[in-house]
């Protein structure tokens, strides 16, 4: 009995390491912002200029149709003052990558694929003060 557990453990320990998030997870330490059939990533940085610049990055579905990619929303304080949008079908390498300046730490990032209509930003939105830091390339 133990080696059978002991086999079962092994084996979801190895389709775990296999198929887990991580397998899907951009390097370094990104906040997962949102999932709908793709997983939306990001992280913020702080610029010079001021404010968060966020880096964000989506591991599409290969089976998704190449004109679907991601849109991104930076809402400031309600749903109908949005402070950036972004939209981008570029893919590289399995991922949509988008860059958004002037975060602030109240604001609300919102990010789905744009196969469909538009998000309601701050209500459904991730807080800019939750999202990590990205690590620094030394």
């Amino acid at each position: 009995m133990r080696r059978i557990l002991f086999a079962f453990a092994v084996a979801a320990a190895t389709l775990a390491a296999i198929a887990g998030p991580t397998a899907a997870q951009p390097p370094g330490n990104w906040t997962l912002v949102n999932e709908d059939g793709f997983r939306h990533y990001a992280c913020k940085q702080k610029l010079k200029a001021g404010g968060w610049g966020l880096k964000t990055a989506t591991r599409y579905n290969k089976s998704a149709p190449r004109d679907v990619g991601v849109y991104a929303a930076l809402a400031r304080g309600s749903n109908r003052n949005l402070a950036a949008e972004r939209t981008s079908n570029n893919r590289e390498n399995g991922w949509i990558r988008l860059f958004i300046r002037g975060a602030r730490q109240p604001d609300r990032l919102w990010m789905q694929a744009a196969a469909y209509g538009p998000a309601a930003p701050w209500s459904d939105g991730f807080a800019v003060r939750r999202i990590v830091r990205c690590a620094s390339v030394a």
